[in-house]
């Protein structure tokens, strides 16, 4: 009996969870929902679309898995939700093309991070705000310049070996294709969201790049540190931004795919 290719997207707040893969002892993404899958009769392998760190947000966070039993996507929709902990919740669940992978098939990712000062009570847990002096310890206080933080981003953009902003030097390949790196500044707050579009992203690489632009938005850094940290490939030495200000906002496919936003 050949298998049959189901995909499922989730939103969840990473505040509740220790990352997206299982790690035994801890709470994560993927233990709750192979825990919900087999309460609903369900035996498969995960792939995700990204491994997100502890404290990661998803919006739109697609998960794939293979089985030789016919489902009925809506239904098992509702059994994993309601055997599902609080902070995760499966938006859909679809019939997929054979040899649909989440991972491997996926064309771009889009992350969202979101930073400023005198940050709205209900953002606080989505959002890195400053002063932060566990970061910046000696950086006087003052709000982030949005065309530096640009200017900082702007030397991302392309296809480069991101080994420098790992949280440690890949197995494999770090050569990543950044698509866009965009601010998009709040006109009613010091808010600012960062964008970033890449092809894939190597474990960190989105958070060690904010906390590089962060530093150049303050003034701490030039905005050319980005472009020699890139061209070294060696260790990340500089700040890595709090995993509870990055949420994976969408994941993208071919044509013939699927577009999850």
């Amino acid at each position: 009996m050949e298998r049959r290719f189901y995909a499922m997207r989730l939103w969840y707040d990473g505040s509740r969870f220790r990352g997206f893969q299982r790690q035994p002892g801890l709470a994560t993404v993927e233990e709750a929902l192979q825990g919900a899958l087999l309460r609903a009769g369900v035996h498969a392998h995960l792939s995700a679309a990204a491994r997100t760190d502890a404290g990661v947000h998803a919006l739109s966070q697609v998960v794939s898995f293979a089985v030789r039993a016919a489902l009925d996507p809506e239904a098992l929709r509702r059994e994993l939700n309601a055997a599902l902990p609080g902070g995760i919740a499966v938006l859909e669940v679809w019939a997929e093309r054979e040899g649909f992978h989440a991972r491997a098939s996926a064309r771009a990712r889009t992350y969202v991070y979101l930073v400023g000062t005198d940050v709205p009570e209900g953002l606080a847990g989505y959002t890195w705000s400053l002063p932060d002096t566990r970061a910046f310890p000696s950086a006087p206080a003052r709000e982030l310049d949005p065309a530096l933080l640009r200017a900082a981003l702007a030397h991302a953009v392309g296809t480069h070996d991101f080994a420098g902003f790992a949280r440690a030097r890949p197995a494999g390949s770090a050569r990543r294709t950044l698509l866009r790196a965009e601010v998009h500044s709040a006109s009613w707050a010091p808010l600012h969201a960062l964008v970033l579009e890449g092809t894939g992203f190597v474990r960190a690489m989105a958070r060690n790049l904010v906390g590089t632009a962060v530093a150049a938005g303050l003034g701490l850094i030039p905005p050319s540190r980005v472009a020699e940290i890139l061209s070294a490939k060696g260790r990340y030495r500089g700040v890595r931004a709090p995993g509870h200000g990055l949420t994976l906002a969408a994941v993208a496919y071919p044509a013939f795919d699927r577009e999850a936003r």
